[in-house]
């Protein structure tokens, strides 16, 4: 075991106790602020396993390990999707976290059995697609795993982060977006907010279109090369961050004029969202590949209407292709 996070949690809680109880605080902190705003109430289903791995519904979202919620054409967003995790489990027989897409390449050779990883994970996320195309699409998500040997952490990892991703651009959304982000960063060391933003411009890029998903924000993997207690703050810190940082924007935005035209643009840029999610989230892959996730769960943050258009290009010099230009070469907003 990491001898500073042993020494962590001999004198502290739990790592995964605090951690899991400030991830289900997001939860339901953050739809409450979008309920609040939009006028319109999430939906929920809460999910249990039983003893052969089945899921079963949750008699009470106290007691369970799985929960959804969706808000679906609401005033302002048009739909959200989140959910809230904390599953103690085990991998499949020789599937490692590695392969099954949760972790960054080349970290899991630390971790792997032949009879499976036991493994504890606890993470809250969200993807908002509000009804206005000049207000972005969000994502947030933060997660915590372990892996675990006779009940003790053996490797540990933050991971997680948020993003951007409109159809129309406003610089000073990004610029604002990016600030709010690299504000706390800041607070930890000058060197997390540059890393985050590229390791973000680099995650969220679709290859086959040679585009990135969006203007980007703060993204990490594998986060645990520091003291365990000022990652633990770093982490929480960024997740309280996303609402000052988002919901601004949502509000200048949401009553917008717009046209037609400009609501098909935003449902091909959808159409990329959908993109990535299918072929380069490691997220989605782990959920599928390891069964530990609900499958409807897993496409919970699909958007709820998409287009796809042959050789979509926009008019050069419109603002769709202003946008392009920027996803092709991420900028440095700050």
């Amino acid at each position: 075991m990491n001898h500073v996070l042993e020494k962590y949690l001999t004198q502290q809680p739990t790592m995964r106790g605090v951690i899991d109880k400030f991830f289900r605080q997001m939860f339901d902190n953050t739809c409450q602020a979008l309920e609040s705003l939009d006028g319109k109430k999430f939906s929920e289903q809460s999910w249990n396993r039983d003893r052969k791995g089945l899921w079963t519904v949750g008699k009470s979202s106290e007691d369970a390990i799985y929960i959804d919620r969706v808000l679906h054409n609401g005033n302002v967003l048009e739909k959200v999707g989140v959910n809230y995790v904390a599953i103690d489990g085990e991998l499949p027989p020789g599937m490692s976290f590695e392969k099954s897409g949760a972790l960054a390449t080349g970290a899991a050779d630390k971790m792997t059995t032949s009879k499976g990883n036991r493994f504890f994970a606890t993470g809250s996320s969200f993807v908002i697609h509000p009804h206005n195309p000049m207000a972005p699409t969000a994502h947030v998500n933060y997660r915590y795993f372990e892996i675990r040997n006779a009940n003790q952490p053996v490797y540990w990892w933050f991971g997680g982060g948020a993003d951007l991703t409109p159809a129309y651009l406003f610089e000073e959304d990004a610029v604002h977006f990016h600030q709010v982000h690299k504000d706390v960063c800041d607070q930890y060391s000058s060197a997390y907010y540059p890393r985050f933003k590229n390791a973000c411009d680099e995650y969220f890029y679709i290859p086959h279109r040679g585009e990135h998903r969006g203007v980007g924000g703060i993204f990490f993997d594998n986060l645990n090369h520091d003291n365990p207690e000022k990652l633990l703050s770093l982490v929480t810190n960024c997740a309280d961050a996303f609402l000052p940082a988002y919901m601004p924007i949502l509000e200048t935005r949401k009553d917008m004029s717009f046209t037609e035209e400009n609501k098909y643009w935003q449902h091909l840029v959808r159409g990329r969202y959908v993109e990535f999610i299918l072929s380069c989230d490691r997220g989605i892959r782990f959920g599928l590949a390891s069964g530990m996730v609900k499958q409807q769960s897993v496409f919970n943050c699909m958007p709820p209407a998409a287009n796809w258009e042959y050789d979509d290009q926009p008019i050069p010099g419109s603002k769709e292709a202003m946008l392009k230009e920027v996803l092709r070469s991420p900028r440095n907003w700050l």
